[in-house]
């Protein structure tokens, strides 16, 4: 019987053994913990300017859409590019849509179709990142 001490390990953590998988996947973690508290906070908003529960039901379509109808085309971004600038093109535009709501909210501007023009942009941000 052959042994088994020159295979690498197998295993539902032997991946994390790698630091640079462990680094871009406890990172791809936290973003995305950070996108579900966005989303929740942009439906806490919704709730406030909005009186309509479509409107607050929309935020999470907004937001979750762009996976669904861009997977295919993004999967071939992913694959005919280099997946490290695909993220941060994603990641990149993620922040771009969160910085400019976090500015136009500053200036008190509260707009329903705004609020679900820059879910919806953040929702494309995570799509482009996430087949990478």
């Amino acid at each position: 019987m052959p042994s088994n001490e020159g295979t690498a390990s197998v295993g539902l953590l032997a991946p994390l053994k790698n630091s640079t998988f462990r680094s871009i996947f406890f990172a791809s973690q936290l973003s995305s913990l950070g996108w579900l508290m966005q989303t929740v906070a942009l439906s806490w908003l919704m709730a406030t300017v909005s009186t309509s529960d479509v409107m607050v039901a929309l935020v999470q379509a907004s937001s979750t859409l762009p996976a669904f109808f861009l997977a295919i085309f993004v999967g071939a971004i992913a694959d005919n590019y280099s997946r490290r600038m695909v993220m941060i093109v994603g990641r990149s535009l993620m922040m771009a849509a969160s910085a400019m709501l976090m500015i136009l909210m500053a200036f008190g501007i509260t707009d329903p179709w705004m609020i679900l023009a820059f879910s919806f942009l953040d929702g494309c941000g995570i799509a482009l990142s996430d087949p990478a």
